[in-house]
This record gives structure tokens, sequence and C-alpha cells, in this order.
């Protein structure tokens, strides 16, 4: 397979819709050996800022001497973008070799209506290719909301909500102390989180 081929396989999973749960996400990672079982994570959720604040943390450890992993979203120019190493760019050939390795599993659930998303898979993706790398920590940008977002497999060391407004409230919520409920699931009970929240949608966090 060529890397333009592997590219256009996962591209042609943005037509499948979202669903609510981790379950397809928990699926297609047990078939490609449960990745995100390796490296410990850092979640970060929020409306405004959390790429920013992903990528400064993603600085922060690296300059500390860790080698980090670095998922974000969306992309510019090249989906390698969103899967980073030490600042790399996941290789070329590793997308090929993920896409080979998940194909059957992601096909034989296609063909039974229910496929992995394009976010789903690229988040898999991420984790295969830092359990490859054995990265000392992994930083993973939420995509929508916490609770139900593909990262949300893992139970990160730590977490952040950077800010809540009104969004996507078809599937989060209509008010904001609903969103901020929704986005400080990224949370552990014995965890610490991080937040920029302020008025109501603090109150929720921090209940």
């Amino acid at each position: 397979m060529e890397f333009h081929e592997a590219a256009n396989f996962l591209f042609e999973l943005r037509r499948f819709p979202a669903s609510a749960g981790t379950d397809a996400t928990r699926e297609l990672l047990a078939a490609v050996g449960d990745p995100h079982e390796g490296p410990p994570c850092v979640q970060i959720a929020g409306s405004n800022g959390k790429g920013s604040t992903a990528r400064m943390l993603e600085r922060t450890l690296r300059e500390a001497g860790l080698d980090v992993g670095l998922y974000t979203s969306p992309h510019l120019d090249d989906v390698r973008e969103r899967i980073r190493v030490n600042g790399r760019k996941i290789p070329e050939a590793a997308l090929v070799e993920f896409v080979e390795t998940a194909e059957p599993h992601i096909t034989d659930r296609g063909a039974q209506r229910a496929s992995p998303t394009f976010f789903e898979t690229l988040t898999a993706l991420a984790f295969w290719e830092f359990d490859r790398q054995d990265v000392d920590v992994a930083v993973l940008e939420v995509g929508i909301g916490g609770k139900y977002d593909a990262t949300s497999v893992v139970s990160p060391v730590a977490s952040a909500v950077t800010s809540v407004t009104l969004e996507h409230t078809d599937i989060l919520g209509d008010t904001v102390e609903e969103i901020a409920t929704d986005k400080a699931h990224v949370a552990p009970a014995d965890r610490p989180l991080v937040t920029g929240a302020t008025g109501a949608a603090l109150a929720a966090v921090r209940e």
C-alpha cells in the first residue's frame, strides 16, 4: 500500500457519523494491540485554547527532557500533522503500516454499518505510534466534549478544561453547566484537573 492510498482510506472514513460512546474506539484499539494502555497521558478539553495549551504543555515536557507524543486536530496540509513525537510528524511508512494492520477490522465493522469514524481511527493511530515510540507521556487534545470523546479511552494522569462556552449543543447539552460537566469527565476523581473556566462553568466543573 502506498502512502496516498492509506491516507485516502482514512479520509473516506469521514462519511461515517459519530455515535455516543467510546466502544468503537476501544474495539479498534483491541484489534491493534491495545496501545493506549502504554504511555501515561494528559488530556486537554475545552471550548477554546485547548490546541495551544496542548502544544505549550508538550514543549514544556520536552524541555524537561521527556520524550513526548502530541495528538491535536485539525491539520492544515498533511494529516500527519495531527500526530507528533518530539515535534516530528508520524512517518508516512508508519501511517501505512497502521492502516494495513487496522483495515480488516475497519472494513468488517463498516460492512456492519458500525465503522469507527475518521477521528476515532486517527486517535487509535496516535496511541499506536506513541506506544511504538515508547514516549514518556502523551498529550491529547480532546475532539468534542470529554465524556464520550475518542481520547477518553484512557485514564489520564492529569487533565485540563481550558474554557467553556456554548458549543455543540446538539451533542453536549443546552447550557454552559451541562457542557462543562461533560468536559470535566476527562478528569478521574483521584487525579488533578486544571481549568480556566469561570462562573457557572467553574461551579459545574468543581461539582
